[in-house]
């Protein structure tokens, strides 16, 4: 009897262990089918490196919707005095002299772990003890080969649909199957849903390919009366967590000023991404993500010993986006500078466009964000610390109540009366008005 148990926990060991080896050589495989794509997508991550800046958030209302959401914000300003300088009050001269100025954050110095995990994978230097015991970043990237790479040119093929129409839903439906949900897992599934606002207008994919994808939708928002709350377009599910993803909003009519401060009427993509209504939307649904994300982490410590505090949201429309990142723990909110970052290449000709597959990398990053763990310096958490004002603004036991009360949950209570509050400056800082 003994003998035949002995024999069956052989058998079964070695099954184990012969599937293990069949799922290694097939991930080594898929990798190795796929190296010209991650070099690309490596070297135009680093050629076209995002640079973010800091931004204060000036005034706000608080209970609302995000999509009701008041956020007034504007670019951290400092003088060489460490005074915080009103963008308004800056003259040229002091710009071209540096005597006002703003720091930066380069993409890559923030997560250097996922490029440097990728490029040692690239490498075939995946063995490195401190690669190999990470194993959230090696399911993340493997999830990246085989849920997208591996089908690149199926996937780009099904995207571009996106740029022959300007139906809302059937964007959101076409980015969320084809691209966010292909960065966290091998097939779909449930790693992502759209939000029942979209009315379940689609029951499967609508690309040209038809796929025959079923989409999932979910009612889920997340924040709270005291801060803001709402539902986001996409919520993407990669290990671990969750990411948040929203899409602009279009008026008929939105009202942009440029540099001479003159009223124009504007219908391009990038612009619509930082029309005031979009944008306040966009800021307090990353402040509001940010604190859930802090307390998930929180609640699980033995999934995350080291917490994350640096969290992403991503507001994209079909041809661009731009990422919003808020620190809950030290007061940073960050945007990328310049124009928002393009998704295509070839946008002249729609049936020619190919993914920019740097912009791709970065995505992927975002959204794993838990997993490739972004980080930054003492360095440059002296600099950027404190420079939002928001968190700072707040009494602690408001705080407090806050960082409890954020989770995610189907229904909200609609405040009637809205606390207004302008944010004071740090106390490690002097503001200077315009006046």
């Amino acid at each position: 009897m003994s003998s035949l148990l002995k024999g069956s926990t052989s058998r079964l060991l070695s099954y184990i262990k012969l599937n293990w080896i069949k799922k290694s050589t097939y991930r080594n495989c898929s990798f190795l089918a796929c190296r010209g794509y991650i070099e690309e997508a490596l070297e135009q991550a680093k050629s076209n490196d995002i640079d973010f800046v800091p931004y204060r958030i000036r005034g706000y209302v608080l209970g609302n919707k995000f999509s009701n959401a008041n956020v007034d914000i504007e670019q951290y300003l400092e003088d060489v005095d460490g005074c915080v300088r009103d963008p308004s009050s800056v003259t040229k001269m002091e710009l071209e002299n540096g005597n006002v100025f703003t720091s930066s954050l380069k993409f890559s110095a923030l997560y250097h772990k996922a490029f440097e995990s990728l490029e040692r994978k690239y490498k075939n230097e995946e063995n490195k003890l401190e690669f190999i015991n990470d194993e959230k970043l090696q399911f993340a990237i493997q999830s990246f080969v085989s849920g997208f790479l591996v089908q690149k040119e199926h996937h780009e093929r099904c995207l571009r649909s996106v740029l022959e129409t300007n139906e809302e839903r059937k964007i959101t439906v076409l980015l969320a199957n084809h691209l966010f949900s292909r960065l966290v897992a091998t097939t779909p599934g449930n790693t992502y849903f759209i939000t029942n606002d979209h009315f379940k207008k689609f029951e499967l994919c609508p690309c040209a390919d038809q796929c025959g994808d079923k989409i999932w939708y979910g009612n889920s928002g997340i924040g709270s009366e005291l801060l803001w709350y709402g539902k986001p377009d996409i919520m993407v599910f990669p290990l671990g967590g969750s990411c948040s993803i929203v899409l602009p909003k279009e008026k008929k009519k939105e009202m942009y000023i440029d540099e001479e401060k003159q009223l124009i009427e504007v219908k391009k993509e990038s612009k619509l991404l930082r029309g005031h209504t979009n944008v306040s939307q966009f800021v307090s649904q990353t402040v509001t993500f940010s604190f859930y994300q802090k307390g998930f982490q929180l609640r699980k410590p033995k999934s995350f010993p080291q917490i994350v505090t640096m969290i992403p949201t991503i507001a994209i429309s079909d041809k661009c986006f731009d990422v919003y990142m808020y620190d809950t723990e030290n007061d940073i909110l960050l945007r990328n500078d310049g124009d928002p970052i393009p998704l295509w290449n070839n946008l002249d000709n729609p049936c020619d466009a190919t993914l920019n597959m740097g912009a791709v990398l970065q995505l992927w990053m975002l959204i794993n964000h838990l997993s490739v763990q972004p980080n930054l310096s003492p360095l440059e958490l002296e600099k950027f610390s404190l420079t939002c004002g928001f968190a700072s603004s707040l009494t602690h036991e408001r705080l407090s109540r806050i960082e409890k009360e954020v989770t995610m949950r189907t229904k909200f209570l609609d405040h009637e009366i809205k606390e207004i509050k302008a944010p004071k400056s740090s106390f490690k800082r002097k503001l200077i008005n315009s006046n």
